[in-house]
C-alpha cells in the first residue's frame, strides 16, 4: 500500500507547534535539548519555530517543567504572560545545565547560585524535580567542603571563614535541597531511578556530618562577626533616618568591625533578569542558615544520660526527685526541631494547596530588606502572616562554651584554637513553649490602636529601642495589667484608665466550629427576637428573658472578634448571597499584616514546666522584616514547678520564622546595654503538630 510521505515544512503552523511540544517534553527532567536538532532541520521550520517568532510555544515548554504560580502571584500578572515564561526558560535551563557539569569553579556560578535560590522559593513540585535532575545537593555540598573557606587566607579576613554571597547561597541551596528528595512522579521515578528519596543528613556517616558543622560552625556560633538579621535587632522601626555613619558612630568597635553591625546595602542587594525584568534580591544571611543547618546535622547525635535519673514524673514524685527524668529525655531525643523543605509534587494539580506559597514571607523579606536606610520597594508585600506563631512549638538552642566564645570575640585572627576547639560539641537543651498571637483592633479609621514601644532616649542611648524587653515601653510587665479572655488580649497601665485591645488569632478549623455552634444558635435567638409581635407581647418578660440569654451565649462563643448582629445579618442573608456588611474585626488573616502591631504570649507547659523549668514568653514582630523578638522570663511559680528556680534567667529570643516551618534565630542574655557583646547561641524550633504531620507523610 503505498503511503504519501508528508514533509515537516508542509505542515500547518499549529500542528507542528503541537508536535514540537511533545519534542521538548520528550525528557520531562533536565533542558528540552532534542529542539535542538529539530529547529536545525531547515530555515523554514527554525523560523516557525525560533523564540522571537513563537513566545506562546516556549511559554507552554516553560509551564510544563517549571512552577510558575508563585511569580505570578508575587510580581503581579505580568509574570504570567507568555513572554516573560518564555524568556525566563533558558535562564533556568542555562542554570540547570552548568549545574549538573558540576564545575564548581563557573564563571557563572553566582549567577547560577541566584536563580537557583529563586526556584528553591517558587517551587510547587517541578522546580524541586529540576534540581533534583540537576545535582544541587551535591553541587553545593562539593562547593561548601572545597570553597567555603577559600578566601579565608586572604589578608583581609585574618583566617576568618568569608562572608559573601557564594558561601551565603550555598549554604541555603545546601538546606532547601537537603530533604527527602523530590516527590516525583511514579513513571518518573521508573524513569530516571538515580533520584534518590532518603534523607540526606541521615545517610551520612557520623564522620561526613562532623566535617560539614566543623565548616559551618563559625557562621553559625558567632553573631559578632555573622549576624542572622537583615538589620540590627536592637531597632525596633525601620526604615532608619539618618546616614550609616551616625549609627556607626555609636557603635562599639571590636575586633571584627563595629557592633552592632551595620551592613553596608549596596553590598548586601544582588541584581539579576527574573521573569522578564531586573529583580533586586537581598542576601540572604548566612549566619542565619548555618544555624539551621548547623543544629539540623547535631539533631542526628544521641543523647546521652549518664547520671541516675527516676524513670519518668510518677516515680520521680514517689522519690522527691526533681528535673527532668529519662521519660522527658527521650521525648527530647524523638523532637525534630528542624523540619525540612517540603517539595511538593511534579504532578500537583493547580487547584492544590501551594507549596511555594510557605515561602511568600521569605520572599518578600529577601525583596525588600537589602537597606536599612531606604524606602521600601512598591510591590512590598507582607513579611509575615498573622497566627503563623500560634501553637506548640519545640525544638533546641545551643550553648556556646563561655571561655571560648569570649576568646573568638577578642580574636582578631581565626586562630587554630577556634578552627579546631578542644571541645567540638556545642552542649544544647530543649526548648518547648506554647505560643499565641494578638493583633492591634483597628479603629473604624482604619488605625490601630497599639501599645507604645520602648521609649528611645537620644541622649542616653540613640541606638537602645528595646531589644532586650522585647521592644516593649519601660515598666513592662510589672507597670501593665494583661488579661487574655474571650479572644482578646486587653492591656492596662497600672493605676490609670487607658487601656489597649488586641484580638487573638483563632485558627480556622477551630473558628469555623465556633461559628457553626454560634449559627445554629443564633438562628433560634433570631427567630425569637423577629418573631410576631403579639406573640412577643404575650409571653412578656419570660420571652425577652429567653431572647437575652441566647444572644448572650451566642457573644460568649464569638468572643469580642464578631459582634452577635454583625452574624444574625449573615445568618439572615445566606439565602440572598453575602451581606455587604463586613466586621472590621475579625482575626482572621489579611493579605497584609505588617502594618498592625502584633505581640505574642505564651508559656512552658505544665509537664514541660516540670522537666526543664516554668518560664512565661512575651514578644513582637517587627514589621520591616518580620523579625520575631520573644522574651523568655521565669515565671511566677505558685506551685514550685521550676526543678532548679534560682538556675532560671531571662533570655531573649530573635529570629525568622522560614519556609512558614521553622523558627530560627540566636538566643543572647539580658545585659545592661546593647553594646555589651554578649554570649549568644543558635536555636531552631519548629511545630509540634507540624512534626506528626511530617511524619506520618
Amino acid at each position: 500500500m503505498f503511503v504519501p510521505r508528508v514533509s515537516l515544512c508542509a505542515l500547518p503552523p499549529d500542528v507542528l507547534e503541537e508536535i514540537t511540544f511533545h519534542v521538548a517534553l520528550a525528557d520531562t527532567l533536565g533542558p528540552p535539548v532534542h529542539l535542538i536538532s529539530l529547529l536545525c532541520t531547515c530555515k523554514h521550520i527554525n523560523a516557525v519555530l525560533r523564540k522571537e517568532n513563537n513566545v506562546y510555544l516556549y511559554a507552554r515548554i516553560y509551564a510544563a517543567k517549571f512552577d510558575s504560580r508563585a511569580a505570578s502571584r508575587r510580581m503581579g500578572a505580568k509574570a504570567g504572560q507568555s513572554s516573560a515564561l518564555a524568556a525566563q526558560l533558558p535562564k533556568y535551563c542555562t542554570a540547570l545545565r552548568n549545574i549538573r557539569r558540576g564545575d564548581i569553579d563557573s564563571p557563572s556560578l553566582v549567577s547560577d547560585f541566584l536563580r537557583a535560590f529563586a526556584m528553591c522559593l517558587e517551587n510547587d513540585g517541578k522546580n524541586a524535580a529540576q534540581l533534583e535532575w540537576a545535582h544541587l545537593f551535591e553541587y553545593a555540598e562539593q562547593f561548601i567542603l572545597e570553597r567555603l573557606w577559600e578566601e579565608s587566607e586572604s589578608n583581609v579576613s585574618s583566617g576568618w571563614p568569608v562572608e559573601d554571597v557564594t558561601n551565603s547561597l550555598a549554604l541555603w541551596l545546601y538546606w532547601y535541597s537537603s530533604s527527602h528528595g523530590a516527590s516525583i512522579s511514579k513513571l518518573l521515578k521508573s524513569s530516571y531511578p538515580h533520584v534518590r528519596t532518603v534523607e540526606r543528613f541521615a545517610s551520612k556517616t557520623a564522620e561526613e556530618r562532623e566535617q560539614l558543622m566543623a565548616l559551618v560552625r563559625p557562621y553559625a556560633l558567632y553573631n559578632f562577626r555573622y549576624p542572622p538579621f537583615l538589620a540590627p535587632d536592637n531597632h525596633a522601626h525601620l526604615p532608619l533616618p539618618g546616614s550609616p555613619e551616625a549609627y556607626r558612630d555609636h557603635s562599639t568597635i571590636t575586633p571584627h568591625g563595629y557592633y552592632p553591625l551595620y551592613r553596608e546595602p549596596t553590598l548586601c542587594k544582588h541584581t539579576f533578569r527574573h521573569y522578564g525584568r531586573t529583580l533586586t534580591l537581598a542576601e540572604p544571611p548566612i549566619g542565619l542558615i548555618a544555624k539551621l543547618l548547623y543544629i539540623a546535622l547535631q539533631e542526628h547525635k544521641t543523647i546521652d544520660v549518664e547520671q541516675p535519673i527516676p524513670d519518668d514524673r510518677d516515680e520521680a514524685t514517689l522519690l522527691g526527685v526533681r528535673g527532668p527524668t529519662r521519660a522527658d529525655y527521650l521525648e527530647f531525643a524523638r523532637t525534630t526541631a528542624a523540619r525540612y523543605p517540603v517539595h511538593g509534587d511534579f504532578d500537583l494539580p493547580t487547584r492544590n494547596a501551594s507549596v511555594s506559597g510557605m515561602h511568600d514571607n521569605d520572599w518578600a523579606r529577601w525583596r525588600g530588606c537589602f537597606n536599612p536606610w531606604g524606602a521600601p520597594p512598591r510591590d512590598r508585600s507582607a513579611m509575615y502572616t498573622f497566627g503563623s506563631l500560634t501553637g506548640n512549638w519545640a525544638g533546641r538552642s545551643l550553648d556556646p562554651h563561655g571561655h571560648e566564645y569570649a576568646h573568638a570575640t577578642n580574636a582578631r585572627e581565626f586562630d587554630a584554637q577556634l578552627a579546631q576547639p578542644d571541645w567540638p560539641d556545642v552542649p544544647e537543651h530543649p526548648l518547648f513553649f506554647t505560643l499565641r498571637e494578638h493583633r492591634a483592633r483597628a479603629r473604624p479609621s482604619g488605625r490601630a490602636h497599639a501599645l507604645p514601644h520602648w521609649e528611645v532616649h537620644p541622649y542616653r542611648d540613640p541606638l537602645d529601642e528595646g531589644i532586650m524587653n522585647a521592644y516593649f515601653p519601660r515598666g513592662w510587665p510589672e507597670g501593665y495589667s494583661a488579661v487574655e479572655l474571650n479572644g482578646t488580649l486587653r492591656i492596662a497601665l497600672r493605676g490609670r484608665a487607658r487601656q489597649w485591645v488586641y484580638d487573638t488569632y483563632v485558627a480556622e478549623a477551630e473558628k469555623a466550629k465556633g461559628v457553626a455552634q454560634a449559627r445554629a444558635r443564633a438562628r433560634m435567638g433570631w427567630a425569637q427576637e423577629s418573631g410576631d409581635v403579639e406573640l412577643a407581647d404575650a409571653d412578656g418578660d419570660e420571652d425577652e428573658e429567653r431572647v437575652g440569654r441566647a444572644r448572650r451565649e451566642v457573644q460568649a462563643v464569638l468572643g469580642e472578634n464578631m459582634d452577635v448582629d454583625e452574624l444574625i445579618e449573615t445568618v439572615v442573608s445566606d439565602s440572598d448571597g453575602p451581606s455587604s456588611r463586613s466586621s472590621s474585626r475579625s482575626s482572621s488573616a489579611p493579605d497584609r499584616d505588617d502594618h498592625l502591631d502584633i505581640i505574642i504570649t505564651g508559656e512552658t507547659q505544665t509537664h514541660h514546666a516540670l522537666a526543664w523549668g516554668n518560664y512565661c514568653i512575651y514578644g513582637r514582630v517587627r514589621s520591616w522584616d518580620g523579625l520575631i523578638v520573644l522574651v523568655r522570663a521565669p515565671a511566677p511559680d505558685p506551685d514550685h514547678l521550676s526543678p532548679f528556680p534560682d538556675r532560671l534567667e531571662p533570655y531573649v529570643f530573635r529570629g525568622y520564622l522560614l519556609g512558614g516551618a521553622n523558627l530560627v534565630g540566636a538566643w543572647r542574655h539580658v545585659t545592661d546595654s546593647i553594646h555589651t557583646i554578649p554570649v549568644e547561641g543558635p536555636f531552631v524550633v519548629s511545630k509540634v503538630v507540624a512534626q506528626k504531620a511530617q511524619a506520618q507523610a
